[in-house]
């Protein structure tokens, strides 16, 4: 079970995912440099597909990794165990930016969501705006798991 997570800013301006990574690592007292992260997911200047990093996650050891379409119960159930999801959202409801980022989640509030964002720092973003944001990328996350 992985303890409290150190946050990261991304480095570079589409390197949202391995930032992620690297943040949902150091809770299994995990430190990689985000430069070799970005190599492992095949990060470019795109970003990174959600399978490329789970393929990255594996590589390190954890073995069952996996992309999921989760419900807001199965976030909540997986904050609760200290499994942080990183999941992936339009910014355009966040921060009226027409454009895919991820995040992880940290904890769920009633009318909040709590997030380390990997471009601005730990957030809270109103859990409405956060599930509608999350349901455009068709509530994509990803579970990293031993």
């Amino acid at each position: 079970m992985p303890s409290k997570l150190v946050f990261h800013k991304q480095e570079t301006p589409y390197s949202c995912v391995p930032a992620c990574l690297r943040m949902v690592l150091s809770g299994f007292n995990i430190d990689l440099r985000e430069k070799e992260l970005r190599e492992l997911c095949d990060c470019t200047i795109f970003g990174t597909e959600a399978l490329k990093a789970v393929d990255a996650a594996r590589k390190l050891g954890f073995d069952n990794t996996v992309k999921s379409t989760l419900s807001m119960d199965e976030l909540l159930a997986q904050v609760n165990c200290e499994t942080y999801p990183i999941v992936f959202v339009n910014l355009l409801l966040i921060d009226q930016i027409r454009d895919t980022h991820a995040m992880v989640v940290i904890a769920v509030e009633e009318s909040n969501i709590l997030v380390y964002d990997p471009l601005k720092g730990e957030r809270k973003i109103p859990r409405s705006t956060f599930e509608s944001a999350w349901a455009m990328m068709h509530n994509i996350s990803i579970l990293v798991q031993v």
